[in-house]
């Protein structure tokens, strides 16, 4: 079922909440569960301080950290084999009411799908804030890593939220759009988002955890509240090493 979220729908502002029309991946994105080992943060000295009622997430090789709220949780997901590199890190952000915020992976392999032509569509960007990342090259980048709310255009607006050094396509017009960052050689490609890659759907395959908007005035509300704030307050804490740490 499809639901519209409305400018004003806040209470449906958590990721797992908003069941309007998209599917929740992309086309060729990974199937992922929730682990079913322990589900708080690894018991891992901070990288650093946080800020007053929130706490910092480290992984347990000290390659990522990020702050979220205090009463929000961390824990590791199980990708399909095949769809990252070995030792990879996959890890959900998640509230008290068990709604999905941010997903975290790290050496993603999902080569870029072919862009016909005809296929590209609108898209547009509504939000866009640097990130001051550690261990990110620059001259492998299309842009210095950025924190971004874009949109693009199917037969309703569909948005994705997280961190990037890609552009979209030329002229404002994209097949899909990439919600990845390049990393240092421990960390490879990784994404700290809602999607790695965005890209329009027909109703036919569209899911229950993905947000789509019938206007781009929709849109802007919805990622003005200050619920929304506090999740691209969190995506844009992040820090990652920039080796990683030597064992011994």
């Amino acid at each position: 079922m499809i639901r519209a979220i409305a400018a004003g729908g806040v209470a449906c502002l958590l990721l797992a909440s908003c069941t309007a029309g998209q599917e929740d991946v992309e086309a060729a994105a990974p199937s992922i569960s929730a682990s079913t080992g322990p589900t708080a943060e690894p018991t891992v000295a901070p990288l650093r301080e946080a800020r007053t009622g929130w706490k910092v997430f480290t992984d347990p090789g000290r390659l990522v950290s990020f702050e979220l709220p205090e009463a929000w949780v961390v824990q590791p997901l199980q990708p399909e084999p095949g769809t990252y590199a070995p030792d990879s890190l996959h890890y959900a952000v998640r509230t008290p009411e068990g709604d999905t915020v941010a997903q975290l992976h790290s050496g993603i392999l999902t080569p870029e799908a072919p862009c016909n032509e005809a296929d590209r569509t609108p898209y547009h960007v509504i939000g866009s804030e640097p990130l001051d990342l550690t261990g990110v090259p620059p001259e492998a980048s299309d842009i210095e890593p950025r924190f971004v709310v874009r949109l693009i255009t199917g037969f309703r607006f569909f948005s994705a939220y997280g961190i990037t050094d890609q552009l979209g396509g030329a002229d404002g017009l994209a097949c899909s759009l990439h919600t990845t960052v390049q990393g240092n050689q421990a960390l490879g490609r990784f994404s700290f988002g809602d999607l790695e890659v965005l890209a329009p759907k027909a109703p036919a395959n569209t899911g229950p955890q993905t947000t789509s908007f019938g206007t781009i005035g929709e849109a802007q509300a919805y990622f003005d509240t200050p619920e929304f704030a506090t999740i691209r307050d969190m995506i844009r804490s992040i820090r990652i090493a920039e080796a990683r740490p030597a064992e011994g």
